[in-house]
This record gives structure tokens, sequence and C-alpha cells, in this order.
């Protein structure tokens, strides 16, 4: 099933796509917005990067229709090898949507979703070896109460990573909803969101580096654009969005399109409510 294409019109308005040019999408998930990119009909050549193989595997099959299409397992943090193995020098545009799609939420086995049990996993690239696990598991009080602090902007982590402490000490966490359902036993305020909401994503952005490998991917977009090429980012919290933010801000090569962040229209919003918390920035190249 394809990853839903999270705004994709003001993609597709902002990539401001030329004919005959060269993108990428940098992390193309399942298809959803390298489709809606190569149905514009605007004869580009499109590359798909996506750290999780069954991204790539499920791209490729779902897009095996576009000639001028091709998926790669990689991440965006490569984007310069990758396009350099290609025979490519610079590119038109570039997307990078930092969201990870509700397919691998579904998938228990990944570990993502506090609500599926499965493995504490998270990683997106199954070859790299950090896993929610052994963070919950072997990292120092220290560590985890920087990454629920600075990951996941709780307050007070704390008190909550001393009780976590001290229930690893008698038995190991395993799964994804045994987690969950621990630190809800945790929190004795009622919150609109699942109180485990924002220690999964610590978690996640931890066992995948997240914060680093933006920038890192930022900084290899920014030289792989041809003069005038755009690049657009859709974020869904924060902390992404600071980064994004200050990225363009501080590049002296980029000039930034868009003054504040982009969301969702109301029609988007109603068919598709996860896409509330996107917000999108643009820029290009001078």
């Amino acid at each position: 099933m394809a990853h839903y294409p999270v705004m994709k019109e003001q993609v597709l308005n902002w990539l401001n796509l030329r004919d005959g040019g060269i993108y990428v999408d940098a992390t193309c998930g399942y298809g959803g917005h390298s489709r809606y990119l190569l149905e514009a009909d605007k004869n580009i050549v499109l590359y798909g990067l996506d750290k999780d193989a069954d991204a790539v595997k499920s791209a490729s099959r779902e897009l095996a229709g576009f000639k001028n299409f091709k998926a790669v397992h990689s991440g965006y943090e490569n984007l310069d090898s990758v396009l350099k193995g290609e025979g490519i020098e610079n590119v038109d545009g570039i997307l990078m949507d930092l969201g990870f799609s509700t397919n691998q939420i579904r998938a228990g086995e990944r570990g993502f979703s506090f609500q599926t049990e499965g493995p504490l996993d998270m990683r997106y690239d199954r070859r790299e070896g950090l896993t929610a696990g052994e963070i919950i598991n072997t990292w120092s009080r220290n560590d985890l109460v920087w990454i629920f602090e600075n990951c996941g902007e709780i307050k007070k982590a704390g008190k909550f990573v001393d009780r976590i402490v001290e229930r690893r000490r008698k038995k190991r966490f395993e799964t994804t909803v045994e987690l969950a359902d621990f630190i809800k036993q945790l929190c004795r305020h009622k919150t609109k969101i699942h109180p485990a909401t924002k220690f999964f994503m610590a978690l996640r952005i931890a066992a995948n580096n997240e914060t680093e490998v933006i920038k890192e991917g930022l900084t290899k977009a920014a030289g792989a654009l041809k003069k005038k090429g755009r690049l657009v980012v859709i974020s869904f919290h924060s902390i992404e969005d600071r980064i994004v933010k200050r990225f363009f801000r501080d590049n002296a090569e980029l000039e930034a399109l868009t003054k504040k962040p982009l969301t969702a229209d109301k029609k988007e919003l109603a068919e598709n409510p996860e896409s509330r918390s996107a917000k999108l920035r643009a820029c290009k190249k001078v």
C-alpha cells in the first residue's frame, strides 16, 4: 500500500519541475510523492532514495512503469556518493520528507508503534546495529535523560528514567507494548496523546541518529543542487523544523522561498489527519 504523499500539491509547486530536469526524492518511502512527481509529465528523471529496504522494493515495484525512475537503497546523508555512482554532478531539485510511513508503523516487527506488539527495534535501515531495545536497556541514566529531554522534549525526564532503570535491573524491556504500558503507568495525568508518544519518538531519533543525519543530508542536498535548483523539506516535529529553518538561514548559498513553514490545507487534513503536524519549507540555490 502506498504511503499517503503529504502536501503533494505544495511539493509539486515549490519544486517547480523543469522539463527534462533531474530530481531526487531523498526519502521516497513507498513511492507516493515520487508517483505524483512522475505523473506531472515533465519528462523528468527521478531518483528515489530510502534506507528501508522494504520501501525500496515496494517503490521499485509500484513505479516499474516509469522508465525514468530508479530507487536506490541509501540514506540522504549519502546523496553525494549516490549521485556520483550514477554519473550525475548536480540536480534540479530535491525533496526530503522527514516523516516515516504508516506502512512502517503498521509493521509490528519494525517496532515503531507502541500500539502494535513487536520488538523494540525502530531502525530505518536494519543493516545498522543500534536498536531502541539496546538504548532503553543498556544506556546510562544520564544518556537516557539527555535523549528524552532533547529528542523527545520531555520535561523532568529524570524521574521517568529512574523508574525505567529500576525496572530494567529486574527485567529487560523486550516489546513495544511492554514499554508503552510501563510508561503509561508512570504518567498520572491524562493527555491528548498517549504518554509513550514522545518517549518512542526520542528512542527512534536516537536509534537512527536522526538529528545529525538530517544536518548531513541537508548539507549534501545543498551541495548537489544546480544554480536556481530547489530544495523542499517536510518536517513533522519542532526539532526537525528548527534544524531546517536554521540551515536555510545560515547557508549563504540558499535563499528561503517560504518565510514561514507551510501547513496542510483543510481538504488534506480531512483526507489525512496525520498531515496535521507536517511543515513544509522550500529554498533555492543562488
